[in-house]
């Protein structure tokens, strides 16, 4: 009986360091949701890429960065976010509107 009272403790235990756990997560991505200026593992995290690859990137310059102190890395949520937003790739439709603009816009020089 004191074994079974005793599993039925642990599971309720577990659960509550579950549903903590699961609080704290959540917390956390408040925070990181608030914060502008990231450092080089939550930039990478919030781009969804390696750690390697992004100081690869930022070797050669291929994204906004700052490093104050000549040592560490850090981001800007916002200049990311517009990096990212620049890399746009055309849909169809897209292409044919822009198209059929320089047309008109060719034939108007003529």
């Amino acid at each position: 009986m004191t074994e079974n009272k005793n599993l039925k403790m642990n599971l309720e235990q577990e659960r509550r360091i579950a549903e903590l756990q699961e609080r704290v997560n959540r917390l956390e991505n408040l925070c990181y949701a608030a914060k502008e200026i990231l450092n080089l593992e939550e930039a990478a995290t919030f781009l969804g890429i390696a750690k390697s690859t992004l100081y690869k990137m930022t070797h050669l310059n291929q994204l906004p960065y700052f490093k104050p102190s000549g040592k560490l890395i850090f981001f800007e949520k916002k200049k990311l976010i517009e990096w990212v937003r620049g890399a746009k790739s055309m849909s169809v439709e897209e292409i044919k509107e822009e198209a059929a603009a320089k047309i008109m816009e060719m034939n108007e020089r003529q």
